[in-house]
């Protein structure tokens, strides 16, 4: 038996089409449902439907009633995820904006770091430079002092003896010196040569003369280049004893003047301060 149609089950259709169920919260198609049942029971009723039509009525609305609250479930579920995600996409997004901001300050700390390595590196080359310059002009002013010393006098060698010893010899020397410790060395014996040779300089020496006797003699050198020595006077207060000094590569060459000994005796004199300045002409061999 069809259950007739009723006015109540026209309005049930009309609120079903109306309603859809969409927007609508869970509590409200919950209350909506529970109307529904209650009219239809009441339809049944007037009806006079049988009890099993009835009760499959009742059992498909309980299934629907289910599935709109599983629905619902799921729907905010949903909407809850969705909220999660949207957050935890936010927070992922904000890291990224700090590491691309803190790349962006290593790759700047990086090209920094580059570019200051990039200036040390120049700087070393030019250093490396400088210091090979250096140990090439020490080399020279090495060599230059050593080819000196054979034209310094005997006296001046021996003051100069024992600092013109540390000129280094080998390269295994060379390389244990430092390089300011060579120019050191260096510039102390030109020192004592550059003085030596701007100055007048008397000096008491012993010398052999050709005859293979050995006298006492004032030697008077003229820078590094020229000397005149002569002999003690004798008791008239002359000397007749006289030679002249030249410096060479090999070291000096003496030779005797005797003819010269007055001219020589008179320059010392002058020199000790015991007779008037004069010219005194004396000749001079450069070589």
């Amino acid at each position: 038996m069809e259950l007739h149609r009723s006015p109540t089950s026209a309005l049930i259709k009309r609120l079903l089409r109306l309603h859809h169920w969409r927007g609508a919260s869970p509590a409200h198609a919950v209350a909506c449902v529970v109307w529904i049942v209650t009219v239809l029971v009441g339809d049944v009723a007037v009806a006079q439907s049988p009890s099993g039509k009835v009760e499959n009525a009742r059992a498909a609305l309980s299934k629907w009633v289910e599935a709109r609250r599983i629905i619902s479930a799921e729907r905010e579920a949903w909407r809850l995820g969705k909220q999660t995600i949207a957050s935890q996409i936010d927070v992922v997004s904000r890291e990224i904006a700090v590491l691309k901001e803190r790349i962006g300050k290593a790759r700047k700390s990086i090209a920094d770091a580059d570019k200051k390595r990039s200036e040390l590196d120049a700087e070393r080359s030019k250093r490396r430079k400088v210091s090979n310059d250096l140990l090439e002009r020490v080399g020279d002013i090495e060599q230059r002092t050593k080819d000196l010393l054979p034209r310094v006098p005997a006296v001046l060698a021996q003051s100069l003896e024992r600092i013109s010893q540390s000129l280094p010899e080998t390269d295994e020397q060379r390389d244990s010196l430092s390089l300011s410790r060579r120019y050191q060395t260096a510039i102390t014996v030109l020192s004592g040569l550059d003085k030596w040779n701007r100055a007048v300089t008397l000096k008491s020496e012993i010398r052999e003369l050709g005859s293979g006797k050995k006298v006492a003699v004032s030697v008077l050198y003229i820078g590094l280049g020229q000397a005149y020595y002569v002999g003690t006077p004798g008791k008239d207060g002359k000397s007749t004893i006289g030679g002249v000094g030249v410096a060479s590569p090999n070291g000096w060459v003496w030779r005797e003047a005797n003819e010269l000994a007055p001219g020589i005796q008179r320059a010392v004199s002058i020199f000790n301060n015991e007779g008037l300045a004069t010219l005194v002409r004396l000749p001079v061999q450069i070589r």
